[in-house]
């Protein structure tokens, strides 16, 4: 693999994994926030 090929492919490899980052951010974050609601609603109930 020539220096060129191989810079592309680190910059595609990078970019897929601040991709993916994201993703998994965006989901922790959606799922702390769902726990939030659950655990909000559930002593609602109880008190």
């Amino acid at each position: 693999m020539s220096r060129a090929n191989l810079s592309v492919f680190e910059a595609d490899l990078s970019a897929s994994l601040l991709n993916l980052q994201r993703i998994l951010n965006f989901y922790s974050l959606r799922n702390l926030a769902s726990n939030e609601l659950f655990f909000h609603i559930l002593f609602k109930l109880k008190g």
